[in-house]
């Protein structure tokens, strides 16, 4: 399916031009909603969700809108979704509708703060979120969704503040993570879950404080502490910490990510894919494994029989080869790894240039 290339911006330079011309500045409307703000990266629309489309160069209808002198030209698109709604749900507004002011929201050109229910959708017009409002505040529950209709989460909120149940759900619509808060405070029995619906952790909260296991606790230590010496750029430390920890748990999938991914940058390629294996095994829908594991491959090659610049107990630098040879074993993996890390939202200019080189 072939998706509209649609910047999104107020004043946006549309690619329509493919000669030395001067581009259009181009403002466009979503079922009646200006597009003032770029999307999020899964927030697109194709041709296939589209209605109707109105193109309008007229200078009156840009002066009215206020914005003569600024753009050249202003495009309509009516969703089918949107032609699907019921006359009473076209009625609800838009928080996109809305600005918000001193944490209240207020309908546009009003000082009256806005009451009642409000939705919001995607560009291509399926329902992105929802909820109700009380004097411009959130109350009630606050439903927020995935591109392809599965909740994201839920969290219910009194006067603005999280106060009662609240669950996270995968893509694949299983549960994520639920509890509950009083005024904005974990409180009772917290539990996390795999996409396939097995328990990762669980704990109680009392007298706002996280009860733990004393092995639990110092699991947790020794991963945040290898995370954290990690990111400093101390490879072999953050490995030892990890090891350590994997005596304590050899079942949480963040060790392995973590692990795997201070070997990939140690050059340990094939113990770095272990990892990320393990990783995986575990959450199959561990959007950052699935792409460290589709580099930790394509560097493997990249970097074979490569020479070593300089080294140091740090940093070992090293000479990367371009547009080495790949089996295609090997390329079908990457590419797998890739476009699936790609579809649960990994946009990184890094996952899509590999994606373009190695996976057409």
């Amino acid at each position: 399916m072939k998706n509209i290339i649609l910047t999104f911006l107020l004043l946006v330079y549309s690619s329509i031009s493919f000669s030395q011309e001067k581009q259009d500045r181009i403002l466009y409307f979503v079922d009646s909603i200006p597009i003032l703000d770029t999307p999020d990266g899964d927030d697109e629309i194709s041709n296939e969700d589209i209605a109707q489309l109105d193109v309008f160069t007229n200078l009156d209808k840009i002066k009215a809108l206020g914005r003569e002198g600024k753009i050249d030209k202003i495009i309509y698109i009516t969703t089918k979704a949107y032609l699907g709604r019921s006359a009473e749900v076209k009625r609800i507004p838009t928080s996109k509708n809305m600005v918000k002011n001193n944490g209240v929201w207020y309908p546009k050109n009003s000082d009256q703060a806005y009451t009642g229910r409000f939705i919001d959708y995607f560009t291509n017009g399926k329902i992105q979120g929802e909820g109700v409002l009380k004097d411009g505040i959130i109350d009630g529950i606050r439903t927020v969704y995935y591109p392809n209709g599965n909740k994201r989460y839920f969290y219910t909120y009194a006067n603005g503040i999280e106060n009662g149940e609240s669950e996270e759900y995968f893509i694949n619509g299983k549960l994520k993570q639920k509890g509950s808060f009083i005024n904005k405070k974990e409180i009772g029995l917290w539990q996390v879950f795999y996409s396939t619906g097995k328990l990762k952790r669980q704990s109680m909260f009392v007298n706002n404080k996280q009860d733990l296991p004393k092995e639990e606790m110092k699991f947790h230590s020794l991963l945040s502490k290898g995370i954290s010496i990690m990111r400093e750029g101390d490879y072999g430390g953050s490995i030892k910490r990890f090891d350590e920890a994997a005596k304590l748990n050899a079942e949480y999938a963040d060790l392995y990510f973590y692990r795997g991914t201070a070997k990939l940058n140690t050059f340990d390629f094939d113990n770095a894919i272990s990892d990320f294996d393990n990783a995986i095994a575990l959450e199959p829908l561990y959007m950052e494994a699935l792409s460290n594991r589709a580099f930790a491959r394509l560097r493997k090659y990249e970097f074979k029989d490569s020479k070593t610049l300089s080294k140091s107990k740090e940093v070992t630098v090293m000479v990367a080869k371009d547009n080495v040879p790949i089996p295609k074993d090997d390329l079908d993996k990457i590419c797998s790894d890739l476009k699936r890390g790609f579809e649960l939202g990994d946009r990184k200019p890094m996952i899509i240039d590999a994606m373009k080189q190695y996976c057409n």
